[in-house]
C-alpha cells in the first residue's frame, strides 16, 4: 500500500477518534493479567448509543476513503483510487453488519423459564456444536441440580462464550460445572489456552467492544450477559498470560436469585 493510502487511513482514524480496535477493552492481549470482573447488562438506550458510535465510525471511514478516491481519480491514479473504494465498500458491509447485529441485541427477547435445564447435558451439546472450532472438554460434578432457564437460550449463552474463546486464539477449552451450595447456584467455568485478556473493567461485555472490528461486531459476550441476567444469573471473567477464564453463575431451579442472598 502506498504512502498516500496510508496517510488517508491515518486521517480517517483521526476523524473517527478512538475505535474499537484501539480501545483498552480489546479482548485479547499478552499484557498483564486482568482482574476478575463481572458483566453489567446494558439498557436499551446504552445499546443504541453504542450502535450509533460504531456506525458513525464506519461512516467517517467511508467518507475519508471516498474523498481520497476522488482526489486520486483527479490525478489519473485509478489503481490507487480502486484500493480506497474497496475500503469504502468493506466499511459499508461492516456498517450493515453492525446495524443488523445491534438490532438483534436490542430486540432480543429471552424466553421465559420452561422448567429446570440439565447443565451437564446441555454443555455436551454445546461442545459438539463447537467441535469444528477447537477441542472442548467438559467436566461436570455429579448430581448437578437443574438450573433456571430455557434450553435454547442457555445454549446460545454457552456457545457465545465458547465461540469467543476460539475467535481470540484459544484452541483448547475446558468447561467445568460445580454446585455452589452456599448460594444455591451452579457455577460453569470456561478456561481457554489463548493469550489472555487485557481488559480491566466490565467493558469487555459491552456491545460493539472488540479488538477485531473488521471481522467481528463485538456482540457475543453482550448476548451472553443479557441471557444470564434474564434468568437471575451473571457472567464474568478473569485473564492471565496463559489464557482466559470466563464463568457463568445460574440459580438452581427452585432457588431465588443467588445475588439477592447476600
Amino acid at each position: 500500500m502506498n504512502a498516500t493510502i496510508m496517510q488517508a487511513q491515518r486521517e480517517a482514524t483521526a476523524v473517527m477518534g478512538p475505535s474499537e480496535n484501539s480501545s483498552p477493552a480489546g479482548h485479547r492481549s499478552d499484557k498483564r493479567p486482568a482482574e476478575a470482573i463481572q458483566a453489567a447488562p446494558e439498557s436499551f438506550s446504552q445499546i443504541i448509543g453504542s450502535l450509533a458510535h460504531a456506525v458513525s465510525n464506519s461512516l467517517n471511514s467511508i467518507m475519508a476513503a471516498t474523498q481520497l478516491a476522488n482526489m486520486l481519480l483527479a490525478q489519473n491514479r485509478a489503481d490507487d483510487a480502486r484500493i480506497s473504494l474497496d475500503r469504502a465498500e468493506q466499511e459499508c458491509l461492516r456498517a450493515a453488519r453492525l446495524l443488523r447485529d445491534g438490532r438483534n441485541l436490542a430486540t432480543l427477547e429471552v424466553p421465559g423459564e420452561m422448567g429446570g435445564v440439565d447443565v451437564a447435558g446441555l454443555l455436551s451439546v454445546c461442545a459438539e456444536a463447537c467441535s469444528d472450532l477447537g477441542n472442548v472438554r467438559v467436566e461436570c460434578e455429579r448430581g448437578l441440580p437443574p438450573v433456571h432457564g430455557q434450553a435454547d437460550a442457555l445454549k446460545r449463552l454457552f456457545v457465545e462464550i465458547l465461540d469467543n474463546a476460539f475467535q481470540f486464539g484459544g484452541r483448547e477449552v475446558t468447561v467445568t460445572a460445580n454446585t455452589d451450595r452456599e448460594t444455591g447456584s451452579v457455577m460453569i467455568e470456561f478456561a481457554d489456552d489463548g493469550s489472555g485478556i487485557r481488559v480491566q473493567s466490565p467493558a469487555i461485555f459491552e456491545s460493539f467492544m472488540t479488538s477485531e472490528p473488521a471481522e467481528h461486531s463485538g456482540l457475543g459476550l453482550a448476548f451472553a450477559a443479557k441471557i444470564a441476567a434474564a434468568y437471575g444469573g451473571a457472567v464474568g471473567c478473569e485473564g492471565a498470560h496463559c489464557g482466559a477464564r470466563f464463568w457463568v453463575r445460574l440459580p438452581a431451579a427452585g432457588k431465588s436469585d443467588p445475588a439477592q442472598q447476600h
